[in-house]
Order: structure tokens, then sequence, then C-alpha cells
């Protein structure tokens, strides 16, 4: 039996007023706007509809998400310009005489140091971005779980996340002790992993962050200073030790040759339509970083084996990322390279590595320099590098992979 024009009617009216919210199954206007709203299904023009209102939800989306993002990454001079500052202070700390009869050069210098964190804190927690005020809070933290050892020495941290400095206090912190040194203060401010290199570690972040993305360390930066020369006098104790101080000349040179080599690849323009070139110039760079661990192995100064050590951390801890490249880790911790594999993969994986901020390119090329630095005893290749085509350029350039990544 055929289903009635009625039965039709009134099933399209249950069925859409429960779908459209139209008016009730007695309502010939709810029926009329029911059937319009059933041919606009129909036509597509109810789909069109819907298509631009999402689009346009999408697009509001969307715009907020930069807006956020913006707040997020805003550029914020006064905290570059206090981070740089901090930076440089913190930096160096590590070439001061930190014996017993130095402390008036010792309170000048952890002053400043003080008065440098507090700008640093100061214009970091008033910051739009979000990124530079994390970065701040995780200096705050490390600065308070040094508390005990600040206080030995007289420094106090004020309610507001400053630090305050009472002069008497420090200057009769050896006091008791009667010792050669203040081995309170070289735990703070001495050696790598001391609270004054870690915060200047911090404070490169924090200018990356809230400038336009470079190192600290480059050109724009407007600072080529080292980390600070070790004091002639800085012997370990024992003979069979090597000492900190030697200096080094085939060391210094292969570091100088390796940072050429890092400089060139990360100017490159890198991609799969010229492999050749790529191949070319990471090979280069294999050779290079091989022929300086081969020379720091036999180096007479402690510091540049320790860099050496840690550079040779960094490589294995991209082991992965080098294998997908044909490239391989030895069991030295040289390096060693497959033309054919190498060929054969994505040069995206090149770009990956030598890359942006952060980067693996930049933390070799900090690590690369700082060999140098020991092994000519403070020296910086950032005041003699080179241009991206190879040549050389004048001193204070700043370092290309500084300024190009």
């Amino acid at each position: 039996m055929g289903i009635g024009l009625n039965g039709l009617n009134s099933g399209m009216t249950d069925t859409y007023s429960a779908l459209l919210g139209g008016g009730g199954s007695g309502s010939g206007d709810g029926m009329s706007s029911l059937l319009a709203d059933y041919a606009s299904i129909k036509n597509g023009s109810y789909g069109k509809m819907m298509k631009s209102y999402y689009s346009k939800m999408k697009e509001e989306g969307a715009e907020g998400s930069s807006k956020s993002d913006s707040k997020k990454k805003a550029a914020d001079p006064a905290s570059a310009s206090a981070a740089r500052k901090f930076y440089e202070t913190a930096s160096g700390m590590n070439g001061l005489n930190y014996s017993a009869d130095n402390m008036d050069e010792l309170y000048d210098k952890v002053s400043a140091f003080v008065k440098d964190y507090n700008s640093l804190i100061k214009s970091a927690s008033k910051s739009e971005s979000s990124e530079v005020k994390a970065q701040a809070d995780a200096l705050n933290d490390y600065t308070y779980q040094n508390y005990k050892l600040f206080a030995k020495i007289g420094i106090t941290m004020n309610s507001d996340r400053t630090l305050s400095i009472d002069e008497d206090t420090f200057r009769k912190v050896n006091e008791k002790t009667g010792a050669t040194n203040v081995p309170t203060m070289m735990t703070l401010f001495k050696g790598l992993g001391s609270f004054a290199d870690k915060s200047a570690d911090r404070a490169s972040k924090i200018y990356r962050l809230a400038g336009e993305g470079e190192s600290v360390t480059s050109s724009k930066a407007k600072y080529a200073g080292s980390m600070g020369s070790v004091s002639s006098t800085d012997k370990t104790d024992s003979d069979k030790e090597t000492s900190k101080t030697a200096k080094d000349a085939a060391s210094a040179t292969a570091a100088s040759t390796l940072y050429r080599s890092i400089e060139k690849l990360g100017a490159a323009s890198v991609s799969n339509s010229d492999k050749d070139s790529a191949y070319d110039l990471f090979s280069a760079l294999v050779k290079d970083y091989n022929d300086l661990i081969k020379k720091t192995k036999d180096s007479e100064n402690s510091n540049v084996i320790k860099q050496a050590d840690y550079l040779k951390s960094l490589v294995s801890g991209n082991k992965s990322a080098f294998s997908r490249m044909g490239v391989t880790v030895n069991s030295d911790k040289t390096l060693a390279i497959d033309e054919d594999k190498f060929k054969e993969s994505d040069m995206g994986n090149v770009k990956n590595l030598f890359t942006g901020a952060y980067s693996f390119a930049e933390k070799m090329t900090d690590r690369v320099n700082q060999i140098y630095r020991y092994a000519t005893q403070g020296k910086s290749l950032s005041t003699q590098t080179y241009t991206s085509q190879g040549s050389y350029s004048a001193a204070n350039a700043g370092s290309t992979v500084d300024t190009v990544m």
C-alpha cells in the first residue's frame, strides 16, 4: 500500500522539527519553513552556508592562536640587553683570582654580578613573552637551590627575587678558615658547571628568546668576549695530571679549521638537487672533526680534553640522526661517512642538524670555540672567523653560524 500525501507531510514535519527545531506539525507556516529548509539542504546551499560558517570560525581561531603565539614570542629589547650584559658578567667570573688576598677585586666583581643578575630578573619578570618569563623563573629557582652557599658569602635573596650583598660578611667569609683561597666562591663562580656557568647559559637562552633568535655571542650581540682566561697559577696539585693552562697550538689550529667547516656547511644552501656539494661539505666537516678529536687526545691541557669529551658526547647523542644520512659514530667517537648512503638520504636531515637556534651545529660551534679558547688561553674564534664563502673576515665579525642560523 502506498503512503498518502498527508502521511508524508506529517512524517517530514516530525523529522525536520526534531532536526532543525521547526514549528509543530499542525502549523502551515512551520511546514513551509521546514520544506524551505529541506530544499536548501537538497540543493546544497545549506552545506555551503555551514562551510562558510566553520571557515570563519577557523580563521578566527587561527587569528587568536597567532595573537597568542605572538605574545609568547614577543620581542623584548630590555630583557635581551639585560641578558647580554649578565651573560658577559657571569662568563667573566671563571677567570678571576679567588685567593683570599684578592678580596677587593672579588667584591667588585661579585657585586657587579649581583647588580646585573637583578637587572635581568626585573626585566624578564616584566616581559610580555611567556618563554622569557619561564627562563627567568628557572634562573630564580636555580638561585634558590644555592641560597645556603650564597648566604655564606653574604648574599641573600629578597622577596622580589633579586639579590643583596653584605660587604662586611663578604670580606670576612674566609677569616675563620685561614685558607689561601675562597672555596665557597670558587664553587659558585669558577669552572664548568658552576652557578655562574649555568647562569650564563640561562642568560643566553633569554637573549635568544627576547631578541631575534640569534646567539648571545653573535656579532649582533656586540659581544665577542670569552669565558675568561685561566690564571697561569691555576695548576693541578698532582704532577701526574695534565695542566689546565698549557697552550696547545695543534688543538687550537684543528678547532679553528673545524669551526670554519661548520660555518661553511651552515651557510650553504643544502638541497636534494645538489647532493654532491652537500657531500663535499659534510665529508670535509667529518675529516676536520676527526682531526680535532685526535689532536685533543694528545693535549697537555686538561680543560681542552674535558671540552673535547663534551664534544664527543654531543656527537654521540646525535648518533641516530647521523645514521639516517650514512654517517657512523665509531667506538673512539670519530665519524665515518658512506658516500653512497649519504647521497641516497634526504638532505632535510642535514638541515635539521645544521639549521636554527639550539641546533646541533650551534651547540657544536660553542663547544669547538671553548676548545680553542682553552688551547689559546682565552682567545675567541668569533674575533677571527670566516665568511660564508670561506674567506677570512675582519676581527669582531662574529660567527657566521650565529648570524645565519
